[in-house]
């Protein structure tokens, strides 16, 4: 039996924080890899932090992505990047650094790599003190890395926007920020059309 490993990696929105058991995008990943690649023994790691950025990734890589040695890595951060907090906030540059290095560091291991947008977030004066118009201007520099290093992009700021049509209510949670039920199965259905034939040619070699 052919054997894979898939590292999803990032901050709270790859963890699942607050989701009902079950129904994150890792977990909805991990059961349909299981129907649909039976033949195969795939492993899916959430390596998801709460509160994370790029500059906490940065310092997981080696533990929590490299040391597994995955064919497959998919990176989300930036929610966290982009806010209006002296705790969390990575400026720009700082942001492109630290995805220059994940990503090099990642692609010198043979190791393929995914990049996700942040989805966008229902603004308000209290939580979740971000705005969309600094997260999409972080949303474009995830959209150059991708460019710039010839990966896969998931654009699931544009994905969110499309099916909400104004209405993100439905797919975010109470805060404003992390993803509702509704908004994970959305979540996971993106991901998995972009990354099936990825899991096929694995399966295929």
């Amino acid at each position: 039996m052919k054997e894979a490993t898939i590292v999803c990696f990032g901050d709270s929105i790859t963890y699942g924080y607050c989701a009902d058991y079950g129904t994150d995008y890792v977990s909805l990943l991990r059961k349909q890899l299981k129907e649909d690649f039976p033949q195969m023994d795939i492993t899916v790691k959430n390596k998801g932090e709460n509160g994370e950025t790029s500059r906490e990734g940065l310092r997981r890589l080696e533990g929590d992505v490299l040391h597994y040695n995955p064919q497959l890595v998919i990176m989300l951060f930036g929610s966290n990047d982009c806010a209006f907090s002296d705790y969390q906030h990575r400026g720009i540059e700082e942001f492109e650094f630290n995805y220059d290095k994940i990503i090099n560091a990642v692609q010198d291991a043979g190791i393929q790599l995914v990049l996700l947008t942040p989805p966008p977030v229902i603004e308000d004066d209290g939580m979740p003190f971000i705005e969309n118009s600094v997260l999409n201007t972080y949303c474009d520099i995830i959209k150059e890395k991708a460019e710039e290093y010839g990966l896969m992009l998931i654009d699931m700021n544009k994905a969110f926007n499309g099916v909400a049509k104004g209405d993100l209510a439905p797919l975010l949670q109470w805060d404003g920020v992390h993803i509702s039920t509704l908004g994970y199965k959305l979540f996971f259905e993106t991901v998995y059309k972009h990354i099936k034939p990825l899991i096929e040619e694995l399966a295929e070699k």
